[in-house]
């Protein structure tokens, strides 16, 4: 883990916006983000690679955030607490694998996500028993 000690704009790529950012390590590279405001700030403890082009990645599942570049969005857009965020790419997840097996369609993974949500966040039971949970006789999985 190294603290970010600065992040200096350098233009952009492509669609990228470029960025010098240096460590308190010492080291320093070149990043790449989406937008002119990376999700994270000088301050922040971060774990990153560094290839022998110059370029950095840093992870951005290890960050210590300190605020500021991130913004949560909205419920239907994953906002929420950090354990719904996880919960909904769990069942999303799930449901990619069930498109993918040709058990459920492309078009119903979103469905599929609202009705199921529920099951890993250990809301109320849809149903008492598997045959009121999963009303027709093919399980899904």
């Amino acid at each position: 883990m190294a603290k970010i000690v600065s992040i200096t704009p350098t233009g952009q790529w492509q669609e990228f916006h470029k960025m010098d950012v240096a460590f308190d390590d010492g080291q320093k590279g070149t990043a790449f983000s989406k937008t002119p405001s990376p999700w994270y700030n000088v301050g922040d403890e971060v774990e990153y690679s560094l290839n022998a082009k110059g370029s950095v990645k840093i992870s951005k599942g290890t960050a210590a955030y300190s605020g500021g570049g991130f913004s949560g969005g909205s419920k239907s857009q994953g906002g929420g607490s950090k354990d719904e965020q996880i919960a909904r790419s769990v069942v999303f997840k799930g449901a990619v694998d069930l498109a993918c097996a040709g058990k459920i369609q492309i078009t119903d993974i979103p469905s599929f996500v609202d009705k199921y949500l529920g099951c890993v966040l250990e809301m109320e039971s849809q149903g008492a028993t598997y045959n009121q949970h999963f009303p027709s006789q093919e399980s899904p999985f």
